[in-house]
């Protein structure tokens, strides 16, 4: 983006904001943090051909002082009952029905000290969530060909640019990662795709992902890379 078009679109975010009490003087710099994630994931999708695919993927912005409030506003999203429990305690961030959702900063580092609290990891939250929208896009709006949730998880991790070198596979504890649960996981995810990535396009994983023998043919092609 040149710097016109920045200004542009941080203009264009910052009139769709929803803010919390005592959050407005940080307008711009929410609207700052959006645009960014969005050049971030164009940029991821250039890199793979999916330069198409790519749009802003939401129309409104809303920000949550708690995680309760967002999950107040998740729960008719999904359907969910009124009294339906925190789907996970990192709870942060999501993009439903060209709504981005999302906490403040200072929640988000709160749920996820580990890696929230990182120079740039609210940008790279936001990035994320997009990043579900781009992987959805590029299967053309089919959701249940996402593949394995290590696998959609791991691409937004990737995708963002989030976790690097926090966890690192290789072929022989690769399962140890896609099998990893609680927090923490989204980082071996993370390493899981990483590494078959480095030896398989990602365009034909993701086109592989939805089948129904993706972790049997994964299998072979690490096999492969055991080889002497």
């Amino acid at each position: 983006m040149t710097a016109a078009t920045v200004r542009v679109a941080r203009a264009w975010v910052a009139e769709r904001l929803a803010l919390p009490a005592g959050e407005e003087p940080r307008r711009g710099w929410y609207a700052e943090q959006v645009v960014a994630a969005h050049e971030t994931i164009a940029a991821f999708a250039a890199g793979h051909g999916w330069v198409g695919r790519v749009r802003p993927f939401f129309h409104r912005v809303e920000v949550f002082a708690d995680q309760g409030p967002l999950w107040a506003r998740l729960r008719p999203v999904f359907g969910l009952p009124d009294d339906a429990p925190l789907p996970t305690p990192s709870l942060a961030g999501a993009l439903e029905q060209g709504v981005l959702m999302v906490v403040t900063p200072e929640v988000y580092a709160g749920t996820r000290p580990r890696y929230g609290a990182a120079p740039g990891a609210y940008a790279r939250l936001l990035a994320h969530e997009m990043a579900h929208r781009l992987h959805i896009a590029v299967l053309d709006g089919d959701e249940e060909r996402m593949g394995p949730a290590w696998f959609f998880e791991g691409f937004a991790v990737v995708a963002s640019g989030d976790l690097v070198g926090l966890e690192v596979a290789t072929a022989d504890d690769f399962w140890c990662h896609v099998r990893a649960d609680g927090e923490g996981a989204y980082a071996h995810y993370a390493a899981a795709l990483r590494l078959v990535s480095a030896h398989v396009p990602l365009p034909e994983l993701v086109v592989r992902a939805g089948d129904a023998g993706f972790e049997e043919w994964l299998a072979e092609r690490l096999a492969l890379l055991r080889a002497p």
